[in-house]
């Protein structure tokens, strides 16, 4: 098994971790509140790895990654607000987890097609049941 592999796993564990987590914190704080507070510990935690980085090999980063990095921090920002506001109304994890994590899949998947990756009926019929069980799940709501 190779490592991005491995990379992979352990990110969708900690994916669902943080699918709980957010399920849990959702009745107890303000969506905005919780957002932010979910960046800020990000940075709290991060900045002894990136001092750790920049001291060792230096930092490194272009144009275009730092153009993306902030799309992507505005990204998680909105999800975190989302995924809150998704809980506090009510949704419980058992459905709200399913249908952001697989539609989550759904949009990669879509977006990697566009980005030239080779579309196959393996990664065509993973993403019609992806579909189909958010679908499913959505229902029951």
């Amino acid at each position: 098994m190779s490592v991005g592999i491995l990379f992979a796993i352990s990110a969708a564990i900690v994916f669902g971790l943080w699918t709980v987590f957010h399920n849990q914190a959702a009745e107890h704080i303000s969506p905005v509140l919780g957002a932010i507070l979910v960046s800020l510990t990000a940075v709290i935690i991060g900045l002894p790895f990136f001092i750790r980085e920049w001291v060792g090999v230096g930092i490194q980063i272009g144009q275009r990654g730092f153009f993306f990095i902030v799309l992507t921090g505005i990204s998680a920002f909105t999800l975190d607000y989302l995924v809150l506001r998704t809980y506090s109304a009510g949704i419980p994890i058992s459905i709200g987890g399913p249908i952001i994590i697989g539609g989550s899949i759904a949009v990669a998947v879509i977006i990697g097609f566009f980005l030239g990756e080779q579309i196959t009926i393996i990664k065509t019929l993973g993403i019609t049941l992806v579909l189909i069980g958010a679908a499913i799940l959505a229902s029951f709501v």
